[in-house]
């Protein structure tokens, strides 16, 4: 097995411009990420080595706080993402704190934030969130609820049901959505496994975000490994109806990616 590599380095800008319509910043303290899953489009916006070594490569931005309170005073107040080519809670959040810290001054000054992971480490910070709960949200992205195609696509990533209990303690704090992507046809589409995400997201009113899988130069190396099929419109219009079907059936709000910035321009500070 092959230990994982910490990397600190200095980082010159804490916080960058989204290229998603529906933020206006990203916050990544880390590059690389150690849950390896291999269809990460994140890999292709990180390092070399982290790339080429998915999943054992990690760099900590060890100076970003520093930064980011310097940076953060000629910003124009917006949504920021955290994170968006990293998960912000992977294990040595919990030694560095970047992401807490970070999360903390961006809410302090009056910057929305909305938070991405797979990892039950975000509990850890309910008491910061409960605090600045109204500019604040969080998703945890759950592929799959069974383990074994879990462990395929995300080895090193926390177990699905480690999530839904995070997800669960979140919801009773602060706005919650759950991230289903990305989907994949043949390997975890199946409608029942679906069904069974979104009426999670009925118990704890969450909100559903769903995708599909994209290549790139990176992730296709490392999904060639496993069994999938390229993507096909037909299919992806046919689980995408069957999806919206479902939530409308627990009443979730369910959205693609590729609409979620319509969203959000309609409920702006992603007030749900």
């Amino acid at each position: 097995m092959i230990s994982m590599r910490v990397i600190e380095i200095n980082a010159r800008t804490a916080i960058g411009n989204s290229k998603m319509k529906e933020l206006d910043y990203t916050y990544n303290p880390y590059l690389g990420c150690s849950h390896g899953c291999l269809y990460c489009y994140a890999m292709d916006f990180s390092p070399e080595d982290a790339s080429s070594n998915w999943g054992n490569v990690v760099y900590v931005r060890k100076n970003i706080i520093e930064v980011l309170k310097k940076q953060i005073k000629r910003l124009k107040i917006g949504t920021v993402g955290v994170s968006s080519i990293t998960d912000p809670y992977m294990p040595i959040e919990a030694k560095y704190r970047l992401t807490r810290s970070g999360i903390e001054i961006l809410a302090r000054n009056n910057f929305y934030v909305t938070i991405q992971t797979k990892s039950p480490l975000i509990t850890r910070d309910i008491d910061l969130f409960s605090k600045y709960k109204h500019r604040i949200d969080a998703g945890l992205t759950i592929t799959t609820l069974k383990n074994d195609i879990s462990r395929l696509l995300e080895p090193m990533a926390p177990r699905p049901d480690a999530r839904v209990s995070a997800l669960i303690k979140l919801s009773k704090a602060i706005k919650t959505w759950i991230y289903i992507g990305p989907i994949i046809e043949d390997v975890n589409d199946d409608l029942n496994d679906i069904e069974n995400i979104i009426n999670i997201a009925s118990q704890t009113n969450s909100r559903i975000i769903y995708d599909h899988f994209e290549g790139y130069k990176y992730n296709l190396n490392y999904m060639s490994s496993i069994k999938y099929k390229s993507f096909n419109i037909s299919w992806w219009n046919d689980i995408s109806k069957k999806i919206e079907i479902i939530a409308y059936k627990y009443n979730v709000t369910a959205n693609s990616e590729s609409v979620e910035w319509l969203y959000e321009l309609n409920n702006q500070g992603r007030l749900f």
